[in-house]
């Protein structure tokens, strides 16, 4: 069974992570392909994981040189802020489905992931629970999936 707790930090780190990424980068391939990464996995294996890397750099070159080797495409890239949302409400999707990202991705696909970037001037302001009820009810549950974990945030 998967169990992923809601952390602060990893959710932080995320965001700076997606805020820092180069503005030539297609955001929406780069953060499908992270979910579907063995980084990403090994980031949601333990607590262990997500507090060791102290800098999201050290995941960033996990993905992109190390283990995944994903080559970021030229593509539309969002204003920092677009990308520092879709990172942070993403991870509290995954804490509040309780499922890997990967299930998250291949569940629902890449284009859902850019019909909630095309979402951020209408959830931006509005709380993860908010969120989650509106995207369990636009989209549905993953397979197996039966509550969804509420995150009160």
């Amino acid at each position: 069974m998967f169990n992923l707790t809601f952390d602060y930090n990893t959710v932080w780190k995320f965001a700076d992570w997606a805020e820092n990424l180069p503005e030539t980068v297609d955001f929406v391939d780069y953060w499908y392909n992270l979910f579907l990464s063995k980084t990403k996995a090994t980031i949601e294996s333990s607590p262990a994981n997500k507090i060791n890397a102290f800098f999201w750099n050290r995941w960033k070159n996990d993905f992109e040189i190390y283990v995944d080797k994903y080559a970021p495409i030229t593509g539309k890239s969002f204003y920092p802020d677009e990308r520092n949302w879709f990172a942070m409400y993403m991870q509290e999707l995954v804490c509040a489905l309780q499922v890997p990202s990967r299930t998250i991705a291949e569940s629902y696909g890449k284009e859902c992931f850019s019909s909630i970037m095309a979402m951020f001037p209408k959830y931006h302001c509005y709380g993860i629970d908010y969120f989650v009820g509106s995207f369990v009810e636009r989209n549905g549950l993953p397979q197996n999936v039966e509550e969804v974990i509420r995150v009160n945030l």
